[in-house]
């Protein structure tokens, strides 16, 4: 569960290590208060849409472990644009030329 997660990086993490994972948005606060519970500070959050406009399918979210309070929500990734193509920040994550 999202708590033995949490706990199992904290541990394996030195001060300042960095957690990063993806989830889906309804677990949103358990895993905040989880990471929270671990001493693991959220720091980034960032959810990601199929296409403009839709709800996320997931969010992305790092944290460090004993980091001080502060949390970042950026701009969401969007993976395809409405004509269905990949968005350009798809194709620069994924190395894909154009």
């Amino acid at each position: 569960n999202i708590q033995d997660i949490c706990s199992t990086a904290a541990r394996l993490l030195q001060t300042g290590g960095r957690f990063c994972l993806c989830q889906r948005p309804e677990r949103l606060t358990d895993t905040l208060a989880a990471m929270q519970q671990a001493h693991l500070e959220p720091k980034r959050l960032r959810f990601v849409q199929h296409r403009p406009g839709s709800a996320p399918g997931l969010f992305l979210c790092e944290a460090v472990r004993l980091g001080r309070p502060g949390l970042t929500v950026e701009a969401p990734l969007v993976l395809y644009g409405e004509d269905g193509r990949e968005s350009d920040e798809f194709r620069r994550i994924y190395h894909l030329g154009g």
